[in-house]
């Protein structure tokens, strides 16, 4: 057996600490009532600075950690030679060190402990998401995280303490008025955080807390604006496409990587790690990271020719980071990329309007949103690209598309020359 302490949350002030017990292939993730401010803390022997002037209670506090592992191998050993050598599983071993550390399990969590303790589900996986019916992705977990975050902030300037009872209509306007001017975000970064308070409030709901209903009423919105984001059309990707970059391979394969994402509508998470076990005939059938649902596209032209320039397989994968800024190296190459657009959003509480060159606003998103919208242009079946999409509703996938007067003028314009020729 091996027990290791960790900071829960090491990057915050203060932090619980996290025993890992690993045994016989099992794995056991065990709080302990144990609080440290986390500049007392070594990582290295997983105790308090024993030179630290500012924490001379360090040697009760070592002492205690000492007296903790003993305590985990002792009940351990002892569950052992008691049940004739069976290995106990992770949560009979948690139940048997509740009662030996005398932890006090509590009866009614705050909102801001119930938060926790929803991110540690998440984290383990053990969270499952209603909608999906899957576990949710790190990027995921990462959101709730800065939610939390935010909120413990703010608990420490609001005068009325955040629980269950207290996360009402005046919250709503509190907290968004905090993200709004103390924060300065932008109006649908603020709806992100407001619809993760939602969330959690819904799941401590379902599990049987008593929580303030204003959750559920029209005035506890999620504040969204609609953003002006690219997409790039047919011709703008054949220039891409047709750009020679075989003297810089780095840049060469972020725009293939980058043109995978617009021919198959996938997010970058999936269409980053395209292999050809991912190659049923002639169709990719993957399993998305972010839903877990399983979704089967076509292979489009340019993609055979990119499997055949490697080797029948994809270019190697980069990071998220990396191809949203060789993208736009590549963009910049690009003169039909060098258009201006005018983009509009709000801001701590401000109407921002900006103007940049198209080839500064194209990100790994863009190509997603590139495969929808240009499909919808060439007449494929909204539900059809819903489909490969994920979209829910037909409303959210013509907010998602982006497509100006001119375009909505030119699709008429196509459909009347097709009744014609008929």
């Amino acid at each position: 057996m091996e027990v290791s302490f960790y900071l829960k949350r090491p990057k915050a002030e203060n932090s619980t600490i996290l025993a890992k017990v690993w045994y016989e292939g099992r794995v056991l993730r065990y709080y302990l009532a144990e609080k440290i401010p986390c500049v007392f803390w070594n990582k290295v022997t997983q105790r308090a600075h024993k030179t630290n002037k500012d924490f001379p209670e360090h040697p009760e506090f070592n002492a205690r950690m000492d007296t903790l592992e003993h305590t985990i191998k002792t009940v351990y050993r002892r569950y052992r030679n008691d049940n004739n050598n069976i290995i106990p599983e992770p949560e009979t071993l948690k139940a048997l060190l509740d009662i030996a550390t005398g932890k006090k399990v509590t009866t009614r969590p705050t909102f801001l402990t119930y938060f926790d303790n929803f991110i540690t589900r998440a984290q383990d996986g053990t969270r499952i998401s209603p909608k999906t019916k899957n576990s949710t992705s790190p990027d995921t977990n990462k959101g709730y995280l800065t939610t939390y975050n935010h909120l413990i902030e703010f608990q420490k300037s609001y005068k009325r303490k955040i629980d269950f009872d207290t996360v009402d209509i005046r919250f709503h306007g509190d907290y968004t008025a905090h993200l709004t001017h103390a924060k300065q975000l932008a109006v649908n970064t603020i709806g992100d955080h407001i619809k993760r308070i939602i969330t959690v409030m819904r799941d401590a709901k379902s599990n049987g807390i008593k929580v303030c209903e204003d959750f559920e009423s029209d005035y506890f919105f999620k504040p969204h604006e609609e953003t002006d984001s690219i997409y790039l059309s047919e011709e703008d990707l054949k220039a891409l496409a047709d750009h020679d970059l075989s003297n810089d391979p780095r840049l060469d394969r972020a725009r293939d990587l980058f043109l995978i994402g617009c021919h198959t509508g996938l997010r970058f998470s999936d269409f980053s790690r395209l292999s050809p076990e991912h190659i049923d005939d002639n169709f990719i059938n993957i399993r998305q990271q972010k839903t877990g649902g399983r979704i089967v596209i076509p292979i489009h032209p340019a993609i055979k020719d990119l499997q055949r320039k490697y080797n029948n397989s994809f270019p190697k994968a980069i990071s998220n980071q990396k191809i949203n800024q060789y993208i736009k190296e590549v963009c910049r190459q690009i003169e039909r990329l060098q258009t201006s657009v005018t983009i509009t959003y709000t801001k701590a509480g401000k109407k921002i309007v900006e103007t940049w060159p198209k080839c500064e606003l194209v990100t790994s998103h863009t190509a997603r949103r590139s495969f929808a919208t240009n499909e919808y242009l060439a007449g494929t079946p909204v539900l059809t690209i819903m489909a490969i999409t994920g979209h829910r509703t037909e409303k959210a996938f013509m907010r998602y598309i982006k497509l100006g007067t001119t375009e909505h003028a030119q699709l008429l314009q196509k459909h009347w020359e097709s009744r014609i020729k008929v």
